[in-house]
């Protein structure tokens, strides 16, 4: 129960320090969110005077009841706001088709007022629905129109526009059913400013304290350590107002959720209802505040202070902004004036410095040893929420594994940026150096099509966090790994942005997957930058992949061709068999481009792109002739970063020199 009581301690600091009153509202104890549809203004006599529809999905926080919160079918009453199906005497009379619980809520209404907790708005409201008239009163006021039956309209089939309710109910079929509209109140007493009985702290505290006065069930609560009123009944709502899940549930009483082991379900978890109300109203809070969602899975990680963390499967191009600088300018193609901010170019290796600097910020707000807390929940059933991951880490311990994820897997990942050049909005591609997002990766690897319920998304973002968060000891799966390979190395079956994505994560991947590798003879570390004294073999026919595709595309360009190269189409081919692969790619080359860029004075460009296939055959070959390897096997990932790099270096220098190659091609010296 250790995240547990993180829960609350974390609790009580928020509510000292007031950081729950604004944004996501902390929930009180004895209190849940839920959405309103219909506010009743009544006087401090309990007199009706108007009502109106609440805007859609309005979130109200109401008193609950550990059943009420928790109740999925059959009778169990919140306390003061509810469906029309418990707070309406009337429902059934304009056809009402749900089942009533009036009685069982006037009953518990009824109590709470006759308590010595009683408050004078709760008491307007109970005189009010003795009366037997809200629905009456709804229809007057022309909240609820009537059908030619006299009973309130399911469907709009007038003319005119609908009524505002038919916008804020949900629909089965075309139809509403009035009865699961949820009614909260207004009292409107003299000399009192605050009128919504939802935001009324007197009344939150008044049924917290009748709450409390009528618990009965006490025993051993293994958060607190002491005796106290146990909770037979656990929250749910903890990812949004009808999420239904929850994290504690022993209801399961002729199953086997405990029995066989456990006598009854409190032996298994005995916990106390002040905690387990504070512990999931801050868990709540933290989801909303600075939760990363996917679907019904959810990952936080936050201090007891409750200071602002950076979360583990955060994209990391959030933290760069326009205001990073990597002391670069670059020409603006509008109109060629200089823009000391426009980095989008160049930003380049400084991206991970820039990050790695934010994420220094988040530490310095942090004391030496206050613990940080990193959980991930997902739900197999819309009943059952399962705590999948946990882990507590000190802040150094927790931001130098931030760190070692940035420095193993970064590598160039490509971005779309819309940037200001003028009036005009030009949107660039940019390659920052940068761990690939656990969203990148899931696409990479499995793309949208293959996974329609998300199932697979989550499984991913599961296996990835403990890579992120556990440091340089928890090595990238092997298959990940592979499989970012395979789709890496098949262009055609991509769109031409998809597939140069995929390469940026590919290679950071394999690259982080050396650095971390579990055979310290097959750990490697691959600089971002052009390696040209590396001998691998695999590397090299990557960088040879790189200069027949340069050379090709430039050709291309200058046709005003707008087609694959050949490098590109033979690409999976070449990763199987390179050097047979090559030989063919080569005939290409010399067949045409070659002299295509002769013809139209690229000569330099040519001699350049003709030595360094020349070096790097010569490479190949005296490493075939070194060490007797076939230079005709399959390669692995280490081609894709020669492949990479080498492409990385042409479009870096293009930057810097803020001129295409086709100007000045002649006295080109790369």
């Amino acid at each position: 129960m250790s995240w547990m009581q993180k829960l609350y301690r974390t609790y009580e600091s928020v509510k000292e320090k007031g950081l729950g009153e604004e944004g996501e509202p902390l929930t009180p104890i004895g209190h849940t969110l839920q959405t309103a549809h219909i506010v009743v203004v009544l006087n401090g006599a309990g007199e009706f005077q108007t009502a109106r529809v609440m805007p859609p999905k309005t979130t109200i926080m109401l008193p609950a009841t550990e059943a009420s919160e928790s109740r999925t079918s059959g009778e169990a009453p919140h306390p003061l706001a509810d469906k029309i199906q418990y707070v309406a005497k009337d429902y059934a009379d304009y056809g009402g088709e749900k089942k009533a619980y009036f009685d069982g809520y006037l009953k518990q209404l009824q109590s709470w007022c006759d308590s010595p907790f009683a408050h004078p708005k709760v008491k307007a409201v109970l005189d009010y629905v003795k009366k037997g008239k809200l629905v009456a009163d709804l229809v007057q006021t022309g909240i609820l129109p009537l059908d030619e039956n006299g009973k309130v309209a399911g469907k709009w089939e007038q003319e005119g526009e609908a009524p505002p309710i038919f916008s804020v109910l949900p629909k089965t079929k075309g139809e509403m059913e009035f009865g699961s509209a949820l009614v909260c109140w207004c009292v409107e007493i003299s000399g009192d400013v605050r009128n919504e009985t939802w935001m009324d702290k007197t009344v939150q505290q008044s049924w917290i304290d009748y709450a409390a006065s009528s618990a009965e069930a006490k025993g051993f609560c293994l958060v607190q350590g002491e005796e106290a009123v146990i909770s037979e009944m656990h929250p749910a709502k903890l990812r949004h107002t009808g999420d239904k899940a929850k994290l504690i549930s022993s209801n399961d009483t002729a199953g086997y959720t405990f029995r066989g082991r456990f006598i009854d379900a409190q032996e298994a978890a005995s916990i106390s209802a002040d905690v387990s109300a504070k512990a999931h109203s801050a868990l709540r809070w933290l989801i909303a505040r600075q939760g990363i969602r996917n679907g019904d899975q959810v990952a936080v990680a936050w201090a007891i202070g409750a200071e602002a963390l950076p979360s583990p499967l955060q994209d990391n191009y959030d933290y760069l902004d326009d205001d990073a600088d990597d002391g670069q300018s670059v020409e603006a193609a509008s109109d060629g004036q200089k823009s000391s901010k426009n980095w989008s170019e160049n930003i380049g290796w400084a991206a991970a410095a820039i990050i790695k600097k934010k994420l220094h910020g988040y530490r310095a707000k942090l004391n030496d040893h206050q613990q940080i807390s990193l959980l991930m929940l997902d739900s197999a059933t819309p009943g059952r929420m399962a705590l999948t991951y946990y882990q507590e880490f000190l802040p150094d311990d927790y931001f130098a594994n931030l760190d070692a994820w940035v420095d193993d897997f970064s590598w160039y990942q490509r971005y779309s940026r819309e940037t200001k050049e003028g009036k005009k909005t030009v949107k660039r591609t940019i390659w920052p150096c940068l761990p690939p997002s656990p969203y990148a990766i899931y696409e990479t690897i499995y793309g949208k099509a293959a996974d329609k319920d998300g199932k697979i998304k989550r499984q991913l973002y599961a296996r990835l966090l403990p890579v992120i968060a556990g440091g340089q000891t928890v090595p990238m799966p092997d298959d990940l790994v592979r499989q970012s390979f395979q789709v890496a190395c098949q262009p055609s079956g991509y769109e031409h942005w998809e597939w140069e994505r995929n390469i940026g994560v590919a290679c950071a991947l394999y690259k982080g997957w050396r650095a971390r590798h579990y055979d310290s003879s097959q750990k490697r570390a691959y600089s971002m930058d052009l390696d040209i004294e590396n001998r691998s073999r695999d590397y090299l026919f990557g960088r040879l992949l790189a200069v027949a595709e340069k050379l090709e595309s430039t050709a291309l360009r200058i046709a005003d061709e707008d087609r694959a190269t050949t490098a590109e189409r033979y690409m999976q081919r070449f990763v199987v068999r390179p050097l047979s692969t090559w030989l063919q790619i080569e005939a290409n080359l010399t067949k045409s481009y070659k002299d295509r860029l002769r013809n139209n004075r690229y000569m330099g460009f040519l001699r350049n792109r003709e030595k360094e296939i020349d070096e790097i055959m010569f490479a190949l070959n005296e490493l075939r002739d070194k060490t007797g390897c076939s230079l005709d096997a399959q390669l692995d990932g280490e081609f894709l970063l020669g492949y990479h790099s080498q492409k990385m270096a042409y479009r870096n220098q293009s930057n810097a020199q803020a001129q295409p190659d086709t100007q000045n091609a002649e006295t080109e010296n790369n």
